[in-house]
């Protein structure tokens, strides 16, 4: 009940993508994340379509892709929902409303498709150490402790969905009648007693693996300069769409 979703679980990339360097990848991911949230509707949709066609090359089926999208959706729809509702109670006109939600809504479902497609490009692990040798010109021997807990929010947060959600479903087959908050309340309660021993599970694993010291995060790949070219082609390609679409 408490496994990773298909879509949302960390596994090596496959296909022509599957040995991006991690560097290249991460940096793109910062890129695009802040180019989201200037860029207007036409420059967001084609970063959404350009995610897509990364999952698409890195591996994921029709299934989790269409499970992914699905979810980031509802995401975007749902936070889009609460928005429409304060502006309209601020008397904004509907027309104005509309445009500001669907932007957002847009943004919010193309940032989920950005986190996807990183995760299928790239296992915890790789993005741990991608991370370690960016940042230890500046952090030094410290870096590694940045690279551990990326690493550890990367794992960790698959798994707290599929806690919540294994809870959830628990109670919809047993057929427990109880209130919505009752309801709320235990797959709450579930969901954290999950976490709880999931914690300790994920510590002793990092002890029995020894990544709680520099020595495992300084093996990172040596850089492939082929990928930071067309890395930083596709940058180009990004930041120009964001000033003209």
């Amino acid at each position: 009940m408490t496994g990773a979703p298909a879509w949302l679980a960390p596994r090596r990339a496959h296909g022509p993508l599957a040995a991006a360097d991690g560097r290249v990848v991460l940096l793109l991911a910062l890129l695009f994340g802040a180019l989201v949230w200037r860029a207007g509707e036409a420059a967001n949709l084609a970063y959404a379509l350009f995610f897509g066609a990364v999952l698409a090359s890195a591996g994921a089926t029709r299934a989790e892709a269409l499970r992914l999208a699905r979810w980031a959706a509802t995401f975007a729809l749902g936070w889009g929902g609460v928005k429409l509702a304060l502006d309209l109670w601020d008397r904004i006109p509907a027309r104005a409303a509309l445009g500001e939600v669907g932007l957002l809504s847009l943004r919010l479902a193309g940032l989920l498709l950005l986190g996807g497609a990183v995760s299928a490009l790239l296992t915890p692990r790789a993005l741990g150490l991608a991370l370690a040798s960016l940042t230890r010109p500046v952090l030094r021997r410290r870096a590694w402790t940045v690279s551990l807990a990326l690493l550890l929010m990367v794992h960790f947060i698959p798994r707290a969905v599929a806690a919540f959600t294994g809870a959830r479903a628990a109670l919809r087959v047993r057929r427990i009648e109880v209130s919505r908050v009752r309801g709320l309340v235990i797959v709450l309660e579930a969901g954290v007693r999950n976490l709880a021993r999931m914690t300790w599970d994920q510590t002793l694993a990092i002890a029995a693996r020894r990544l709680d010291g520099p020595e495992a995060w300084a093996d990172a790949p040596p850089p492939r300069p082929l990928h930071w070219v067309a890395g930083a082609a596709i940058a180009i390609l990004a930041v120009v769409a964001a000033g003209v679409m």
